[in-house]
């Protein structure tokens, strides 16, 4: 009878500190903690040569540089000296033309591609590249677009502004057909050296938009004859 009492106890003992064991098995542990790829600690981000060093943050410390397209670049730039004689060619003309198709036509024109002219400005200023002048001045160096196709002659863009009547619908339709038709040569030399997504939905854009206005302006001028 002793040894059957003291074996119980012997057996209970052990099963206590088994299971105090197992309990204290399940307190979680405490894990020391690593900075990510998403710390807002400082980091030092060397210059080019002559320039400053930059300070951003870890997490963009981590993200790839950005690759600019060179193509993208200057099909942006030349897109919005381009579309900038657009603008002046409506400003110029909408108070002479008589011909209500016209007219409505010229207005449309100045309304798209202003708001053009602001996203291609804006893509240029994210990536840190050169901004024509004319993007915010359609005006500035309005005689300077030697190479570019179908921008109108400045001998062209004095004699629309002396133009009226029928006279100014006509001549607004054939220096814009012409501007447009240069506008698509453009987009196809741009195709055949694209980069980001972004810049081939614009010129996309610009080709289904302008090769349907030729037409029009095209079955216009026929009227107009």
């Amino acid at each position: 009878m002793p040894f059957r009492a003291t074996t119980t106890l012997t057996l209970a003992a052990v099963l206590g500190l088994g299971l105090s064991g197992c309990s204290g098995d399940a307190d979680p542990q405490p894990v020391p903690g690593t900075p990510g790829p998403t710390s807002s600690d400082p980091v030092i981000k060397p210059g080019l040569p002559g320039e400053p060093n930059e300070t951003i943050s870890g997490g963009m410390a981590t993200r790839p540089a950005r690759t600019v397209s060179p193509g993208d670049v200057t099909f942006y730039q030349d897109m919005i000296v381009h579309h900038s004689q657009a603008l002046v060619m409506v400003e110029t003309a909408l108070p002479r033309l008589t011909d209500p198709q016209v007219k409505s036509l010229a207005s449309r024109i100045g309304d798209e591609q202003k708001p053009e002219i602001l996203a291609m400005t804006t893509w240029l200023e994210e990536r840190k590249q050169e901004v024509p002048p004319q993007a915010t001045n359609p005006r500035l160096g309005d005689h300077d677009h030697a190479g570019m196709p179908g921008m109108a002659t400045p001998a062209q863009m004095e004699q629309l502004a002396r133009a009226s009547g029928v006279e100014a619908d006509r001549l607004f339709l054939r220096l814009m057909t012409a501007h447009h038709k240069g506008a698509l040569t453009m987009v196809g030399t741009h195709g055949k050296v694209a980069g980001e997504e972004m810049v081939e939905e614009m010129a996309a854009d610009i080709n289904v938009t302008q090769s349907k206005q030729i037409s029009q302006m095209q079955e216009m001028l026929a009227r107009l004859s």
